[in-house]
């Protein structure tokens, strides 16, 4: 899976092992790492069988029986062209949604599908998670939507290409489906949890002092939204104690609606993140996060 800025799993551990950043403590005084992160790409989803792909034609204005218009033409050279157009909800920056895909590289291979997952995928739109024209078409979908998206060079890769699979200042073409859009839960002080999967609806809830064990990716929100910290890199889960530890407070607000098996994004406001002193070079001040954590246990 590639299509991301940045990648899930595997693949992640690998590109990632050697990184060694601090993020999640709500005060650090170690240097940041300042080691470039790939620019990268990938995406989960539920999965449909593709139809082969032929090349698109460039008609600008194709509508269906509903009178939707099945070409969307942006900047850049960034299109969308629609098998199925839906009218349900649009998408909108911050969602979470659950997508099928397969890229390829313009006139020529597949080099990345999520068909061996067997389940869709979360996109986290607003948190730097992926490429810019991916994203930018995303804005212009709905839930429901089945279709093409296609990215030019300067919206996806650019001059760096992706390691011998996509060459350099290659457009790709992503054949999409939108399934679903996570519906989040709103705590107070605005922070939002968007629950994408979970194993066990019948665990308990954390009370305070309980250890909570899970694995992360935290996320910087505005101008330079990006990812800037991950346990992976670190080779082990991350350990909090629950309602008793040095750590973000919007955190334990979202971990406190969490069972063990969950999957989440956790969208935190600046004030109950690292508010106006920010995190070192990794968060500039009055900077909103996101956590995406899957949780372990809870002991």
């Amino acid at each position: 899976m590639k299509i991301l800025k940045y990648l899930y799993l595997p693949l992640f551990i690998l590109l990632f092992s050697n990184c060694e950043i601090g993020g999640i403590k709500k005060h650090q005084t170690a240097n940041a790492d300042n080691d470039s992160i790939p620019e990268l790409s990938a995406v989960d989803s539920a999965f449909i069988q593709l139809e082969k792909k032929v090349e698109p034609v460039q008609i600008d204005s194709v509508k269906d029986a509903s009178g939707n218009n099945l070409v969307w033409n942006g900047e850049d050279g960034l299109r969308i062209e629609w098998k199925k157009r839906s009218n349900n909800g649009p998408i909108l920056k911050g969602d979470v949604v659950l997508a099928n895909f397969e890229a390829r590289v313009a006139r020529g291979e597949v080099y990345d599908h999520n068909m061996e997952v067997g389940h869709p995928l979360p996109l986290k739109l607003g948190v730097g998670q992926l490429l810019k024209g991916w994203e930018t078409a995303l804005l212009e979908m709905h839930v429901g939507d089945i279709g093409r998206i296609m990215i030019p060079s300067k919206l996806a890769y650019g001059e760096n290409g992706y390691y011998g699979k996509v060459p350099q200042n290659a457009d790709i073409i992503v054949e999409i489906e939108i399934v679903d859009k996570v519906k989040p839960i709103l705590l107070s002080e605005g922070v939002k949890v968007y629950k994408y999967s979970t194993k066990d609806t019948s665990s308990s809830l954390p009370v305070k002092d309980q250890k909570i064990t899970f694995d992360y990716f935290s996320y910087r929100k505005g101008k330079n939204a990006g990812m800037y910290d991950n346990s992976y890199a670190k080779g082990k889960p991350f350990v909090m104690q629950f309602k008793n530890d040095n750590l973000v407070d919007g955190l334990h607000q979202g971990m406190g609606v969490l069972r063990a098996g969950d999957n989440a994004f956790i969208d935190i406001p600046a004030e109950l993140a690292y508010g106006s002193t920010g995190l070192q070079e990794l968060v500039p001040p009055n900077t909103p996060i996101s956590f995406d954590v899957r949780i372990i246990s809870i002991k």
